[in-house]
C-alpha cells in the first residue's frame, strides 16, 4: 500500500508540475544536464507505464525538483543585482625606472598591507591580487612610481556566470536530496545500485559547482594588477658612434660566427648541454631548452684589462637592455635582459686569464628567464673552471 501511495504521488506531482518541466529543461542548457534530465530520467512529459526502475524514479525526481527549483533559480539570478554587478578587473602597467626591482619591492609591500598578495614574480615583472575596493587607488598609485610606457584596464562582468552556476548548484543539490529519498524507499538491489550510481554522479557535480562558485567569488573579491618594470634607457654615449675600436661589442649578444679578428675558444660543455659545433669558424654548445653557449678569442686591441672591457660593455649595452655586472675570481660577467614581454637574457663573460695580447670571451644566450634559471648554473660552473 505504501508503495502504491508513492506512485500515486508521483503522477500527481507530474500533473501539477508539467509547465515547470519545460522551464527546467530550458535552463539546463549544457549537454550534461540535458542528458541527465532527458535520457537518464526519461521523457519530460508523460510517464513510464511499466516497471519501477530508474526511469520511473526519474519522473518523481524531475517533477518534484521542478517545483522546488523555480524559486531558487529566480533568487540566484537576482542576488547579484541586490549587491551590484560582480566584476573582475585586470590592470596592466609598463613603466621605466632607474631602480625597477626596488619599485617592484615597494609595490609588493604596499599590496600586502592592503590585504593583497603576490601570485607571480620574476625579474622585472610582478602579478598582484588586490582587493577590488582598492583596485583603482592602487592602480593610480603605481602610475606615480616611474615613467609610464603603457597601461590598460580590462573588466570582466561575471554576474551572469555566477547566477548560472548558483542555479545549477541548487538544482543539483535538490536532485541529490530527491535521490537520497528514493534510495531510502527503494526495495530491490538493482534499484538501489542504479540510485547509488546517480547519487555519486550528482555529488561530484555538486563539488565541481562549489569549486566554480568559490573561484567566481574570488574573482569578484580580488582584482589583478600586472606590472612590468625596466631600467630607464640611457641615451647613446657619443663614443659608441665615434670610437670605432668599440664597435665590435655590438655583435656580441647575437653572435652567429666570428670575424677575421677572432677564433673559436673551446671550453668544457655545460651540464645538460651538447656540443653543436667545433670548427675553424665557431665552437658552441646548446641545451634542450634552446640555450646557446659559445666562446672565442680576439686581439686585445685597443689594449684593456678584463675589468675595463666589462665596464665598457655595461655602458655600451644599457641603452637597449637592463644590465648587471657580476664579478668572480675567474671572470667578469655582464648580464643583459631585453625589454620584451618574454625577455631574452645574455651573459657576456670576460675571462680573467685574458692577457695583454688576447681577450677570452664567452657568450651565453637564453631565450627567456625560465631557461636562464634552469641552465645558468651549468654555464657559471664552466666559466669558473675555464683556463
Amino acid at each position: 500500500m505504501r508503495y502504491l501511495f508513492i506512485l500515486a504521488s508521483v503522477f500527481l506531482l507530474l500533473a501539477c508540475a508539467a509547465p515547470r518541466h519545460n522551464y527546467l529543461y530550458e535552463y539546463a542548457s549544457d549537454d550534461a544536464e540535458k542528458q541527465y534530465l532527458e535520457n537518464e530520467l526519461g521523457p519530460l512529459t508523460g510517464g513510464s507505464s511499466g516497471g519501477v526502475g530508474i526511469k520511473a524514479y526519474g519522473h518523481l525526481k524531475t517533477s518534484a525538483m521542478a517545483m522546488d527549483a523555480a524559486a531558487p533559480m529566480e533568487a540566484a539570478g537576482s542576488a547579484p543585482s541586490s549587491q551590484g554587478r560582480m566584476v573582475n578587473y585586470t590592470g596592466d602597467i609598463h613603466l621605466e625606472s632607474s631602480e625597477p626591482e626596488a619599485v617592484i619591492d615597494t609595490v609588493i609591500q604596499r599590496a600586502v598591507a592592503k590585504g593583497g598578495s603576490v601570485s607571480n614574480r620574476r625579474n622585472g615583472f610582478v602579478s598582484l591580487q588586490i582587493p577590488v575596493a582598492e583596485f583603482r587607488d592602487f592602480f593610480n598609485y603605481i602610475l606615480t612610481l616611474g615613467k609610464i610606457t603603457g597601461k590598460s584596464i580590462y573588466a570582466d562582468d561575471i554576474t551572469d556566470a555566477y547566477s548560472d552556476n548558483a542555479a545549477r548548484l541548487r538544482i543539483a543539490e535538490t536532485t541529490l536530496a530527491r535521490l537520497q529519498e528514493l534510495l531510502a524507499a527503494a526495495k530491490t538491489e538493482p534499484e538501489k545500485l542504479a540510485l547509488l550510481k546517480e547519487i555519486q554522479r550528482v555529488s561530484e557535480q555538486i563539488e565541481q559547482r562549489k569549486l566554480t562558485e568559490k573561484e567566481l567569488l574570488r574573482k569578484a573579491a580580488f582584482s589583478t594588477i600586472n606590472l612590468w618594470a625596466r631600467n630607464i634607457p640611457v641615451q647613446a654615449v657619443p663614443y659608441r658612434i665615434n670610437i670605432r675600436a668599440f664597435q665590435w661589442l655590438a655583435g656580441l649578444p647575437e653572435m652567429h660566427g666570428y670575424s677575421s679578428h677572432e677564433k673559436p675558444l673551446k671550453l668544457s660543455i655545460p651540464k645538460d648541454f651538447i656540443e653543436t659545433e667545433d670548427s675553424g669558424r665557431k665552437w658552441s654548445a646548446a641545451s634542450a631548452l634552446n640555450a646557446e653557449f659559445s666562446a672565442f678569442e680576439r686581439k686585445n686591441n685597443p689594449q684593456g684589462t678584463p675589468d675595463f672591457w666589462a665596464n665598457t660593455m655595461l655602458e655600451f649595452f644599457k641603452s637597449n637592455y637592463s644590465t648587471e655586472l657580476k664579478t668572480e675570481e675567474n671572470f667578469s660577467l655582464v648580464r643583459l635582459q631585453s625589454s620584451d614581454t618574454e625577455p631574452e637574457v645574455f651573459y657576456i663573460a670576460i675571462l680573467k686569464k685574458s692577457d695583454k695580447k688576447t681577450l677570452k670571451i664567452a657568450v651565453a644566450k637564453f631565450p627567456n628567464t625560465a631557461t636562464e634559471q634552469k641552465n645558468s648554473e651549468a654555464v657559471m660552473e664552466v666559466l669558473r673552471g675555464a683556463k
